[in-house]
């Protein structure tokens, strides 16, 4: 199953990729110029290179891995359901607190892009999945139990 991720992410994502590339490219560089230095067991600047080469290579391979995803694009007509790539804003019937979800997928995620991310596969999320405005989610999660209404369902993109 491919994992879902929003237009306006994988553009995000293609420009993370293209900038790491150079991040790698110009960790190079320091790793030879460190090199050059001698001794490289008492180097700190080319271990400090070699360190952050490992960083780099391991974040082009998570990056990567988003590239096969199935975009998705919600420039259309607003949600009438909740679902991937909606903001959700569901009040709690007891005390009219207001809680919104941002639904994504692991792509938007890892990137960091919205407050209150919940990923997909989140317990939260599946509960919401497929409600329209107006109706009840029970919130049953350890000792935290409470009933809210769903008032808001809009795109993110």
């Amino acid at each position: 199953m491919q994992v879902p991720i929003l237009k306006s992410t994988y553009q995000i994502l293609n420009d993370k990729i293209t900038q790491t590339k150079k991040d790698i490219d110009e960790n190079s560089r320091d790793i030879g110029k460190a090199a050059a230095l001698g001794d490289l067991k008492e180097n700190s600047a080319y271990h400090s290179a070699k360190e952050r080469q490992i960083l780099l290579l391991e974040r082009m391979q998570r990056l990567k891995s988003y590239q096969n995803c199935r975009i998705i694009d919600l420039s259309g007509a607003p949600p009438e359901r909740i679902s991937f790539g909606t903001s959700v804003t569901v009040v709690d019937e007891a005390n009219s607190e207001s809680h919104t979800y941002n639904l994504i997928g692991p792509a938007e995620f890892e990137l960091e892009l919205l407050p209150d991310m919940v990923t997909i596969s989140a317990p939260v999320a599946r509960l919401l999945m497929g409600k329209k405005v107006g109706e009840k989610v029970e919130f049953k999660f350890g000792d935290n139990h409470w009933t809210g209404k769903v008032t808001e369902i809009r795109g993110l993109e």
